[in-house]
């Protein structure tokens, strides 16, 4: 009996040592490694009309594939980094004036979690409005996938609008001043 309590003990140290993270060594704003995943949507495509531009693929987004949804993943790369600061996230967020303290908030949240951002894996434009689902990482894993938001499309600029910035923001139990 003692013998068997000592084997499972010894089984759950090594177990929790397997299942520990090399995530330490990842930042939030780096691309999360490579996983496998089973999807019922069809292998990549990309439609591109006048009105319209989708990228979706069960991997992920092709870098340099299309360069609105480019730079619509930098938006959200860029905004929703807890690592970057107010200066840098201010000309992608639709309305920035008044956020400075939130986004200071953000950055200590961040900190506290290992690091916070948004990963977009599928972007669909239609005209100046560009649809995202996207995955929520803490410590550069993916936590909360498959989640929804939106971008705009304003002079020339992917922007994320305020009200997708403050819900946010309000997820991270971080409030947003009103407009």
């Amino acid at each position: 009996m003692k013998r068997a309590l000592l084997v499972l003990v010894v089984l759950a140290a090594i177990a929790a040592g397997c299942s520990q993270s090399n995530t330490a060594d990842t930042t939030p704003d780096e691309t999360p490694p490579s996983t496998t995943t089973t999807s019922t949507t069809a292998p990549t495509t990309t439609t591109s009309a006048p009105a319209a531009t989708t990228t979706t693929d069960p991997g992920g987004i092709v870098p340099g594939e299309d360069g609105d949804v480019d730079a619509v993943v930098l938006a959200y790369e860029v905004v929703f980094s807890s690592k970057t600061d107010y200066e840098e996230k201010a000309p992608f967020i639709e309305d920035a004036e008044g956020l400075e303290d939130t986004v200071a908030q953000y950055q200590e949240t961040g900190e506290s979690m290992g690091g916070v951002a948004l990963y977009p894996t599928s972007v669909t434009i239609d005209g100046d409005i560009a649809d995202v689902v996207y995955d929520l990482l803490f410590g550069g894993t993916p936590t909360y996938p498959d989640l929804t938001g939106d971008a705009v499309l304003r002079d020339g600029t992917w922007k994320i609008t305020r009200d997708m910035f403050c819900a946010m923001m309000a997820s991270a139990r971080v409030g947003c001043p009103e407009a």
